[in-house]
């Protein structure tokens, strides 16, 4: 349960719960609709307009997620994402940076799917943000992520090339070996760390990053990334116990001029362990 007052004339209930909670629109529109919301001890299922000082009750557990800052300065800050929220939008990662540093300056210069967890780059002014968006634009940083796919690959290492399609209404993308209309070249590399039997621990790489591009690759080839319902398999992720997929962006190295801005960070390493 949580409690608190409006503190703004003419508000939208919704509007003040968003203001004031980690929840995001559609479960505050489910818990109005749903009767969970009192405003001065009367229950509500209306998105009706406040007035200053009124007292709203939200029958739901709000579950703060505490910040997981890897580096940060002056002009950068890597957060190390959780799965299960967003980069950007409503009640993400980028709101809640902005308000935990109460900067509104902050915002993500990438992004990792929902349900990947690791290093996240966010920009803390305009003059780094516009660097850091032609670091990512002109690959200028070296990517890695740990993943644990299903099987082990008999190339201990190696360097894939295929091409891509996305599917932006489906939410979905789509592999092939060959250059077709629509389809765009991406590239991937992988090397095994750890060989279990039935499946293994991979050290990915981007040198194009495209939507969804790890998961779909690896699946192509038939090393599909655990707890992947999208390009997985249901039933070997119920086997394995992975509820999201255990994908995690460990690392980044930036190769920056010595003339840029940003030119300090040159060969940083930005690191952390994944969580499986």
């Amino acid at each position: 349960m949580k409690t608190f007052q409006c503190k703004n004339n003419g508000i939208l209930l919704s509007q003040c719960i968003a203001d004031n909670s980690t929840f995001g629109y559609f479960k505050i529109k489910k818990l109005i609709s749903g009767g969970e919301v009192k405003i001065n001890g009367k229950r509500t299922r209306q998105d009706v307009n406040l007035s200053v000082g009124d007292e709203i009750i939200v029958y739901a557990d709000d579950k703060t997620i505490e910040l997981d800052i890897v580096f940060h300065d002056e002009n950068v800050l890597f957060i190390n994402k959780p799965a299960g929220i967003e980069v950007q939008g409503l009640k993400s990662l980028e709101s809640m940076a902005r308000q935990a540093l109460r900067n509104d300056q902050i915002n993500a210069c990438n992004r990792l799917d929902r349900n990947t967890t690791g290093i996240v780059c966010f920009a803390k002014n305009e003059k780094s943000y516009n660097e850091l968006l032609r670091c990512f634009k002109h690959h200028l940083l070296e990517k890695t992520y740990h993943a644990m796919v299903f099987g082990v690959p008999k190339q201990k290492q190696a360097r894939l090339c295929a091409f891509l399609f996305k599917d932006a209404k489906n939410s979905k993308v789509f592999i092939s070996s060959v250059k077709k209309n629509g389809y765009l070249p991406i590239e991937t590399t992988y090397r095994v760390i750890e060989d279990f039997g039935n499946h293994s621990k991979l050290e990915i790489g981007l040198v194009t990053g495209r939507t969804h591009q790890i998961r779909a690759h690896m699946a192509s080839i038939g090393y599909p990334v655990l707890g992947d319902g999208k390009y997985g398999t249901n039933e070997i992720n119920k086997k394995f116990g992975f509820k999201t997929q255990a994908l995690c962006a460990v690392e980044y190295k930036f190769r920056f001029e010595n003339t840029s801005f940003l030119g300090y960070l040159n060969n940083k390493t930005i690191k952390i362990k994944a969580p499986f």
